[in-house]
């Protein structure tokens, strides 16, 4: 059957599922297509979050052609850098060094004067 992805902002994404299909895979088809990682992505139906682990068939809902709502969802940087960890090692070793990436990151934030941080910005921008 085909479901329709309606991306709030954005393009729609038709893709084809079987009710066997969780909805986990049906994100990470919408991260190959669309590029959002799946980490980014909240799917609902009717105003309601659909679980990552269920199937297709768990939602009566869903038949073919049924629209469903992606909800990008704006990731901080701990979830940018696991993400980037993720890329080189196994989730675990991936989960230690964004931990400790980010008690590394907070100490030498902590570090900053409000002058050093203004300066910063100054910079970027």
């Amino acid at each position: 059957m085909q479901i329709i992805i309606k991306v709030l902002k954005g393009q729609d994404c038709n893709l084809e599922v079987t009710p066997a299909t969780t909805i986990y895979e049906v994100k990470q088809e919408i991260e190959k297509r669309l590029g959002i990682a799946v980490g980014s992505q909240k799917i609902l139906i009717l105003g309601r979050t659909l679980n990552d682990d269920q199937p297709i068939s768990a939602y009566p809902n869903i038949k073919d052609g049924t629209k469903l709502n992606l909800i990008v969802i704006k990731q901080d940087i701990k979830d940018i850098i696991h993400r980037s960890f993720r890329k080189y090692y196994n989730e675990t070793q991936s989960a230690t060094l964004t931990k400790e990436f980010m008690l590394d990151f907070e100490k030498k934030l902590k570090g900053f004067s409000l002058d050093d941080i203004e300066r910063l910005s100054d910079h970027i921008v």
